[in-house]
């Protein structure tokens, strides 16, 4: 092979090579400018995305304090629970009474102008929960003794005074000797419900 010829099939593969490398540059070159677009697109995508989602939030948020705002109601299935601390005897009694027709849809300070003398410890559509001291005693006191033949129930107060309350219908006359002779002497009971447990023992 002639000298010329072997230059001639250099200078071809030369070029071939070169022209190789420039298609291979360029389809990179475009697959990246490709890769940054995606890139950059989903970028915007997401900022837009927490944009979105943080306008809803906030309206959210907007809405919240809208409906805390709103005076709440009182449901016609609600209670009230009032509690008062007597100072006197150091008891606290607590009465849960139906909500009265005329506090239904009633709001809070309505609630309270209804109540001034007491504080409101709890207010939701269900349960209302008032609260005041008292420094008397709590009427709860009771001393329960044999009278004229019938268990007698007397009530004290602050100081220790009994005062006859009522007579019951239960005799003494057929009960255990052991049963009467505590009645006899007596026997201090405090709350309407221990109250009316004690008396079932006889009856």
């Amino acid at each position: 092979m002639s000298m010329d010829k072997k230059w001639l099939i250099c200078i071809i593969v030369t070029i071939i090579i070169g022209l190789a490398l420039g298609v291979g540059m360029a389809i990179y070159s475009s697959s990246s400018d490709e890769t940054e677009d995606m890139d950059l697109l989903s970028e915007k995508e997401l900022a837009e995305s927490v944009g979105e989602n943080s306008d809803a939030i906030q309206q959210n948020n907007v809405n919240i304090l809208e409906t805390s705002a709103t005076d709440m109601q009182i449901s016609p299935n609600a209670v009230i629970i009032k509690k008062t601390y007597y100072e006197a005897c150091d008891h606290l009694i607590r009465v849960t009474e139906d909500v009265p027709e005329e506090l239904v849809n009633k709001t809070e300070e309505e609630v309270q102008a209804t109540f001034p003398d007491w504080k409101i410890e709890e207010y939701s559509p269900t349960q209302i929960i008032l609260y005041k001291t008292d420094s008397g005693n709590c009427g709860e006191h009771y001393f329960v003794q044999e009278h004229n033949g019938v268990i007698g129930i007397y009530t004290m107060d602050e100081y220790g005074v009994k005062t006859l309350k009522e007579d019951t219908e239960i005799s003494t006359q057929y009960l255990p000797e052991e049963d009467v002779a505590n009645l006899k002497a007596g026997v201090e009971i405090i709350g309407n419900t221990n109250l009316v447990e004690f008396l079932e023992d006889y009856e």
